[in-house]
């Protein structure tokens, strides 16, 4: 049983994690918007915050598959209006783009999304073995 009723916590969640990624990714944007190439190699943080959106989705949603879908919906939200963001402000503007780079790039972070939301909770339920076995 989730902490919160799941018809509260799935939508809070995932519009978090949704709002969390969309603004790490337009505060990167903006911080580095006449330096593109820097912009590019940021690319281990983003991962980053899948894992913890992957933690915090277990701790909120305690399913698994949950946290799926909030991971891969995160990552499409990313790749689609992350992407929109960084395009509009700079540092997303990417030469010869075309229909399949960009439906790569979509698929791919999904994909993203779904696996390191997925790493998230197996961390957390690590974590929170680890955490029962030293309580008692």
């Amino acid at each position: 049983m989730a902490p919160w009723p799941l018809s509260i916590a799935f939508p809070l969640t995932l519009l978090g994690a949704i709002a969390l990624i969309l603004a790490v990714d337009a505060a990167a944007a903006w911080l580095t918007r006449e330096r593109p190439a820097v912009y590019r190699r940021i690319w281990p943080v983003q991962f980053g915050i899948y894992v913890v959106i992957g933690f915090v989705a277990m701790l909120t949603l305690l399913d698994l598959r949950l946290v799926q879908i909030v991971g891969a919906l995160t990552g499409l939200a990313e790749a689609t209006l992350g992407w929109a963001i960084t395009w509009r402000i700079g540092p997303g503007r990417v030469p010869n783009t075309n229909a399949v780079s960009a439906i790569v790039v979509v698929l791919s972070m999904t994909a993203f999304g779904f696996g390191f939301a997925i790493a998230g909770a197996l961390l957390f339920n690590a974590v929170a073995g680890v955490m029962l076995r030293a309580h008692g």
